[in-house]
């Protein structure tokens, strides 16, 4: 990588490029990535499954599941586009609860944790109706999204 970054291309394509290294020279690598895009304002095309990587050292997001685009946007329109959820029921739940927006569902009994995208309003709306009340909720990592994308789809299938 270190020859590639001294021909200075306009775009430089990383595929894996931390796979192997220890967790100090990954955060290194990384670093030296961000120092050198945002000081040449040159553009890096880094291909990576380790997405706690991509979520801090990209702007853009492009998600290819068994060779198809899954979601690509800006990582901040991503980010605000999903919500993780909480959900809380007076009684515990045989099954997990339908709701439009969910991509992934999970838990059981009385608490379960929901993956969505789309409205967060509309979202608690539905939960309210089902008879239950948001007790946590967070912006969840881009992990959590491609997980609840690509497994909630898989299962959806399954099941529905």
């Amino acid at each position: 990588m270190l020859i590639a970054l001294a021909y200075r291309p306009e775009l430089l394509v990383l595929d894996e490029p931390s796979g192997g290294l220890d967790p100090v020279v990954r955060q290194e690598i990384l670093e030296a990535i961000v120092r050198t895009v945002a000081e040449e304002g040159r553009t890096v095309l880094f291909s990576s499954h380790l997405l706690d990587e991509v979520e801090r050292v990209c702007d853009r997001v492009g998600m290819l599941s068994q060779g198809q685009m899954v979601l690509c946007d800006d990582l901040d329109a991503i980010k605000a586009a999903h919500h993780q959820v909480t959900l809380r029921f007076a009684a515990p739940q045989a099954q997990a609860p339908q709701l439009r927006t969910a991509l992934s569902v999970r838990g059981q009994g009385l608490e379960w944790t929901v993956v969505g995208n789309g409205s967060r309003e509309a979202l608690a709306q539905e939960a309210a109706q089902l008879g239950a009340r948001i007790v946590d909720e967070r912006v969840p990592t881009l992990n959590e999204i491609f997980v609840a994308r690509v497994a909630g789809k898989k299962l959806r299938a399954v099941h529905g």
